[in-house]
């Protein structure tokens, strides 16, 4: 399967200490023990959003060109592009996990020639990550330093879905989108939401 980049990314970081502890908007004459539980905490986010691959249909069969190399009589299986018949993307509002395109815009390649489609003509589907996690930063002195961290990836539990089957050949799977994550934004996780809680002491 061919995946060409897709058109948008868009990702945005914000880390926000919270107003609260000495020094601070909201108890700013904390005490040293009412400090530790009120001072030194922390917001962070991370946004990444990503328009979907284009991606290329296959078709398997027996070589219609007669140039793929066998030492048989056999014709050679081979996989390329079949015929492109019509636009295979479906409106957005319309597509789902059990017909993402349509597999009827593809069709066998004419014999002696080799498939009419052009590369990454189906849209794939997109990715909204959410990341986020809360930490607080205790100081002991003047070197030491407690640092507890709550992150979460995918906060919002969206469903980012995996590409759909694109080989033509395969009836059961072409369209059809049978997972989640997988290789559509392979930089980032995005499968569903998962916790970490850390503790990390520096001096």
């Amino acid at each position: 399967m061919w995946l060409d980049i897709p058109t948008h990314r868009i990702t945005g970081n914000l880390i926000y200490d919270l107003p609260f502890g000495k020094g601070k908007k909201f108890g700013g004459g904390a005490g040293r023990w009412a400090n530790m539980l009120i001072g030194g905490w922390e917001w962070s986010t991370v946004v990444s959003m990503y328009s979907g691959q284009f991606l290329t249909p296959l078709w398997t069969g027996n070589d219609p060109t007669g140039t793929a190399f066998t030492a048989s009589r056999t014709p050679a299986q081979v996989t390329f592009r079949p015929n492109h018949l019509r636009n295979a993307n479906i409106p957005a509002d319309q597509r789902s996990t059990g017909r993402w395109f349509h597999a009827s815009a593809f069709g066998a390649p004419t014999a002696g020639f080799f498939g009419t489609s052009a590369r990454g003509v189906i849209f794939g589907p997109s990715s909204e990550i959410v990341n986020a996690g809360i930490a607080q930063n205790i100081v002991f002195g003047e070197r030491a330093r407690l640092r507890l961290e709550l992150t979460g990836t995918n906060v919002f539990n969206t469903p980012n879905y995996a590409n759909p089957g694109v080989n033509i050949t395969q009836h059961a799977g072409v369209g059809v989108i049978t997972s989640t994550g997988g290789d559509v934004v392979p930089l980032d996780s995005n499968g569903p939401r998962g916790l970490c809680l850390g503790v990390r002491l520096e001096w």
